[in-house]
């Protein structure tokens, strides 16, 4: 019959514990056991990232994973630790340009998709095959979303109908694709922005989809350099009997490289406006960045291709709304082409 004061006893214990804890840390030992879990639950999720990324990545180093999930170096070491220990095969590079790795053909199996995420990845397939003519693309958007679980329906669109070039583009994509696979060297004729010509050899890597146009990545083997080029500006192709054995690692960071070089021989506009052609600006230019003037004029400065027509063309279709004040030959080119163009008219 002493169980229940006994009971009683162990009761106002354990509340004077429980009171006693939430006067030391500010919160109940439910919520310290709850906030553990999402503590546990966000260390997980960010473990899974950091391995989804080094399977997409070549290497990458423990200060651009510190910035990106908002933590210390020191955590993102532990976690590489924990990492490892689960089996994962990761390796770290020395040196200057060294990082984390995981060994080549690792595949992880049985990894989750949520059904949201599906939706989104179906999304993007529909919304790719608008702008670009592939079979295996739009049979694989049948498979998908047969196997998906249907949600509310879809909550975003994306329409690239209007950026789809024409049939010879598209063909010459299917023909490219063909040749990437085989990795076989193909022979162009292709044609410059300055109207000239040449006879090229090169082995495609990839082929890729910005600004408004398709474009070739290419390694050319005789002068041992990356080469882009515009599929549109492509005369003629054919596939050569040749194979291509050269190992090229991660194709997207050789793209990218390539990318940070082409970028440097862009030229440095500045450009003066009027308030009206801020939103504009800002449209075409989302990353320059815009100063007031006290003459009630805005200026920026805004970096282009020095031979692309395009970036004309668009500087010219603001009219007098905006004015190139440097450099002064690409002003002068503007206004020679501007002249140009109003000779073919009695004005």
């Amino acid at each position: 019959m002493a169980v229940a004061p006994c009971s009683s006893g162990v009761l106002a214990y354990q509340q004077h514990r429980s009171q006693n804890y939430t006067r030391m840390y500010g919160f109940d030992k439910g919520s310290a056991q709850r906030m553990s879990i999402e503590i546990l639950s966000m260390k997980l999720e960010r473990l899974l990232e950091i391995i989804i990324y080094l399977l997409n990545h070549e290497k990458v180093s423990a200060k651009y994973l510190a910035e990106y999930f908002k933590v210390s170096v020191r955590t993102i070491q532990r976690d590489m630790a924990s990492i490892a220990e689960a089996g994962i095969p990761v390796y770290t590079l020395g040196g200057k340009y060294g990082g984390y790795a995981v060994l080549e053909h690792y595949k992880i199996k049985n990894l989750t998709v949520k059904n949201s995420e599906q939706q989104i990845i179906a999304n993007a397939l529909e919304s790719l095959a608008t702008s670009y003519t592939n079979e295996s693309l739009n049979s694989l958007i049948k498979k998908y979303n047969a196997i998906i679980e249907k949600g509310d329906g879809q909550k975003v669109f994306w329409d690239f109908s209007v950026t789809k070039e024409n049939k010879k583009v598209q063909d010459f994509n299917l023909l490219l694709e063909k040749a990437i696979s085989d990795k076989k060297y193909i022979v162009f004729d292709y044609r410059n922005s300055e109207g000239k010509s040449s006879h090229i050899c090169a082995e495609p890597l990839a082929i890729h989809y910005k600004w408004y146009a398709w474009y070739l990545f290419t390694y050319l083997k005789e002068t041992k350099e990356y080469r882009t080029f515009k599929v549109a500006r492509i005369q003629t192709l054919a596939i050569s009997k040749e194979t291509a054995a050269a190992n090229h690692g991660d194709i997207q960071q050789r793209m990218r490289e390539a990318e940070l070089a082409y970028y440097k021989t862009c030229i440095d506009i500045e450009i003066v406006f009027s308030e009206a052609e801020i939103p504009l600006i800002e449209e075409y230019f989302p990353d320059s960045v815009i100063e007031t003037l006290p003459s009630q004029k805005y200026k920026t400065h805004i970096r282009v291709p020095a031979k692309e027509r395009l970036w004309k063309a668009l500087l010219l279709s603001f009219g007098n709304a905006v004015t190139v004040v440097s450099p002064k030959d690409y002003q002068t080119e503007l206004v020679k082409t501007a002249k140009s163009f109003l000779s073919n008219y009695d004005i």
